[in-house]
C-alpha cells in the first residue's frame, strides 16, 4: 500500500532538515520501493524512498553510503546520500525505512528507442565499473544481486512446496522449462569479479548531454561484470511492443556493446567467450524469479490497471521473459561473431 502524502510530509520529512517543500511527485517506475520526488521552488532536489524490508538492512544501508561517497570523491556525479537530523542514514515512518538521496539531473527512460542511447549507456555502465573498480571496500551485505544458483534453488525449494501445488499445476509446463534452461546456462566461477551495480535496466540510469550516469545503487556488490552486461542486455535490447519472435534487437544489442568496449578496462578471455550468453542467463534468472513470486505473490510490485492481481501480471512477466532468452538463444552465434569483430577494431 502506498504511504499518504500527508504521512511523508508530518512523520517522515520532519526528521531532516529540509525546507520550502514545494511539491512532492511520485515517481512510478521501478517495482520494489515507493520513491518520491521532492522539489524545492519548482525545482528537483530530492528523490526520497520508502525501502523494501529485504532492501533495507544495516548492511545494505551502509553498502549504499559508501558506493555513494566513493563516486562523489571521483565527481561521478550521482546520488548522495542526506542523514536525518539525529545522523541516521534513513528516516522511520509508516512501517518502512525511508531514504533521502540527492536529486541527478537529466532523463530516464523506460526502453532504448535508438541504437545511440544504448551506446552512450554502455559508456555509462563502463564508467561506473572503471570509477568502481577502484574502491578499497568490503561489502558488508550478504545478499549480493544476481545470485543466480540462488534464484535457481529457492525456485525449485517453492515448486515442491505443498502449499503452492495448485499455483504450481497451473504453470509446470512454462517452470519447468524456465527450470531447466537457468540450470544449463550459469556462468563459470572462474570469471573475474569487481564491484558491480546488479540492477542496470535501462530506467537506472539517467541521461544527460550524451552522458548517462547509473542510479538506485542499492545492489552494488562484487560478482562479474557479466550479470551486469546481461541485465543490461535484457533491459535495453528488449521491444515488447514487438511480436513475440521480433522483440530482440540484435542492432542494439552491438551498440551497447561497442559503447561499453570503448570505455572499459579489456575483457578476459573467459569473459569474452561467455559475453554473447550473459543476456539469455540474467533473461532466464529473471523469469525464474517470476515464477517464485507467481507462487509466493509477495514480492514485486504490479500494476494494478492492467492486471487483476500480482500473479497475473507475474505470470505475463514470466512468459514474456521467457520468450526473450529464446530469442537471445537464437541469436547466440551471431552475437559471438559481433563480440569478436567490436573487440578486433578496439585493440
Amino acid at each position: 500500500m502506498k504511504t499518504k502524502v500527508s504521512i511523508i510530509q508530518e512523520d517522515i520529512l520532519s526528521q531532516y532538515e529540509l525546507i520550502h517543500i514545494n511539491q512532492i511527485s511520485t515517481i512510478s517506475i521501478g517495482l520494489i520501493h515507493q520513491s518520491f520526488l521532492l522539489s524545492l521552488d519548482e525545482e528537483p532536489k530530492y528523490v526520497l524512498q520508502g525501502l523494501h524490508h529485504q532492501l533495507s538492512t544495516d548492511e545494505i544501508l551502509e553498502d549504499y553510503e559508501r558506493v555513494t561517497s566513493h563516486l562523489a570523491e571521483y565527481e561521478y556525479g550521482g546520488p548522495q546520500l542526506v542523514k536525518t537530523n539525529d545522523g541516521s542514514r534513513v528516516a522511520e515512518g509508516d512501517g518502512l525505512r525511508w531514504r533521502l538521496s540527492t536529486y541527478v539531473p537529466g532523463d530516464t527512460f523506460t526502453e532504448v528507442s535508438s541504437d545511440h542511447r544504448a551506446f552512450i549507456g554502455g559508456q555509462g555502465l563502463a564508467q561506473f565499473h572503471r570509477v568502481m573498480n577502484r574502491i578499497d571496500y568490503t561489502f558488508k551485505s550478504q545478499h549480493p544481486g544476481h545470485d543466480t544458483i540462488g534464484h535457481l534453488t529457492r525456485l525449485i525449494e517453492a515448486s515442491e512446496n505443498p502449499s503452492y501445488r495448485t499455483s504450481w499445476d497451473e504453470i509446470s509446463h512454462r517452470g519447468m522449462a524456465i527450470i531447466e534452461a537457468l540450470s544449463e546456462a550459469l556462468l563459470p566461477s572462474q570469471l573475474p569479479r569487481q564491484v558491480v551495480h546488479g540492477d542496470p535496466k535501462i530506467s537506472n540510469l539517467r541521461f544527460c548531454d550524451d552522458q548517462a550516469i547509473m542510479i538506485d545503487l542499492d545492489t552494488c556488490n562484487r560478482h562479474t561484470r557479466l550479470v551486469d552486461l546481461g541485465d543490461a542486455v535484457r533491459s535495453w535490447c528488449h521491444r515488447p511492443k514487438q511480436p513475440i519472435g521480433q522483440r530482440f534487437s540484435i542492432d542494439t544489442w552491438q551498440a551497447l556493446m561497442k559503447g561499453y568496449i570503448s570505455e572499459a578496462h579489456p575483457l578476459s578471455p573467459l569473459e569474452i567467450e561467455w559475453l554473447p550468453k550473459a543476456g539469455y542467463l540474467i533473461t532466464l534468472e529473471l523469469a525464474s524469479r517470476f515464477t517464485r513470486d507467481y507462487l509466493e505473490d509477495h514480492y514485486f510490485a504490479y500494476d494494478k490497471e492492467a492486471f487483476p492481481s500480482r500473479r497475473a501480471h507475474n505470470r505475463y512477466r514470466m512468459d514474456t521473459m521467457w520468450a526473450l532468452a529464446e530469442e537471445m538463444k537464437v541469436a547466440t552465434a551471431k552475437l559471438s561473431d559481433f563480440t569478436n569483430e567490436i573487440l578486433k577494431k578496439n585493440t
